[in-house]
């Protein structure tokens, strides 16, 4: 009987990267699309573009200043960043959105328990507050009315609420489906002004231009219910993945315990040389290893194609039952919006 050399430690090395592969791809398929967002991005350019701004705003260049700090902050956010951006706005005299910055970066600086920064926020926050001009929104009862002002959808909470705005010219307008667009524009002063609009009940709209509701598509099925197709296959096929990727897993497990046992087995592999009733031991252990990588590879593939599919079909009719929601003003009255010329944010109203 003329024994066989050990081939185990590389069964055991295929079944190690086996499970390794079940890791990986567990956490590169399942990790959150925050988490995605975050790596996507740049600390380096961050920083470049924070320099740049402290470099501008010392120059008084805050136009050119803003938008890098913006940018900065959008990439890698930072209390400081936050603080800087604001002081940033408050130079422009976007009075509002400074006063919400800071108040958003006296929070942070609370949790994070920076008094030196708490008490800095808190400085122009007070200084700011008696200077903000405002602007309220009043309107008569349309069906599914929706307000915008300068492209920003307005909560119906808000309504009736002097709402922080920045200094200047403003559009807003009033829109509701078969009805005409009521639009006008408001001028805010500088320092401490009121704008009231009273926003008057829509007119219907001629036949004419009202749409007409939009029928399934060719083939009787609907562009929703061609996504919730999609959405299910996708579900289907990367549970089919995952089922394949557990088995590939237990065959990996399976394939590093054999191994392991015959590589420790003296009557099957005395002194690293293995009988025949070993070398078959060490072959099954290849076999389920290779198995496991068939396995992995297949389910891997199916959770991609599943995840394409669902990230693909669109939203659900729930979310779109949500958005339609959202849209139509169901939002917590706590909520206070705050406009500015670069965009809309929201304010935090009362005490931290």
């Amino acid at each position: 009987m003329i024994p066989t050399r050990l081939h185990a430690p590389r069964a055991l090395r295929r079944a190690r990267l086996a499970l390794a592969s079940v890791v990986l791809a567990s956490a590169a398929l399942l990790a959150p699309a925050g988490a995605a967002a975050q790596a996507a991005g740049d600390p380096t350019l961050a920083q470049t573009l924070f320099e740049e701004g402290r470099r501008l705003m010392e120059a008084k260049s805050y136009a050119e200043a803003c938008p890098k700090l913006a940018e900065s902050q959008r990439l890698r956010p930072g209390t400081g960043t936050l603080l800087n951006l604001a002081l940033c706005n408050e130079a422009l005299g976007r009075t509002a959105t400074a006063w919400g910055q800071f108040k958003e970066a006296l929070f942070a600086s609370k949790k994070e328990g920076n008094a030196a920064r708490e008490a800095f926020a808190q400085e122009h926050i007070s200084a700011l507050e008696p200077r903000l001009s405002r602007i309220q929104l009043n309107a008569e009862g349309t069906p599914g009315l929706l307000i915008r002002v300068d492209g920003h959808d307005i909560p119906a909470a808000a309504l009736g609420t002097p709402i922080p705005i920045d200094p200047g010219a403003h559009e807003v307008e009033a829109t509701a489906q078969g009805y005409s667009v009521w639009s006008t524009t408001v001028q805010v002063g500088d320092s401490a002004d009121l704008k009231t609009i009273a926003i008057p009940k829509l007119q219907p709209a001629p036949p004419e231009k009202v749409a007409a509701p939009q029928g399934p598509a060719p083939g009787g099925t609907s562009g929703g219910t061609g996504g919730e197709g999609l959405r299910t296959a996708g579900f289907v096929i990367g549970g089919a993945g995952a089922a394949v990727l557990g088995v590939g897993a237990v065959f990996g497990i399976l394939a590093a315990g054999q191994a392991s046992d015959a590589e420790k087995d003296q009557a099957l592999c005395p002194n690293k040389q293995c009988t025949p009733l070993g070398r078959k031991e060490i072959d099954a252990a290849e076999t389920k290893a290779l198995v496991s990588t068939i396995g992995i590879g297949v389910g891997v593939a199916a959770l991609g194609a599943g995840a394409i599919l669902v990230l693909t079909s669109g939203p659900s009719r729930a979310e779109d039952a949500r958005a339609a929601g959202a849209r139509h003003g169901r939002v917590q009255a706590r909520v206070v919006p705050l406009i500015g010329p670069d965009g809309g944010g929201v304010g935090v109203l009362g005490r931290f």
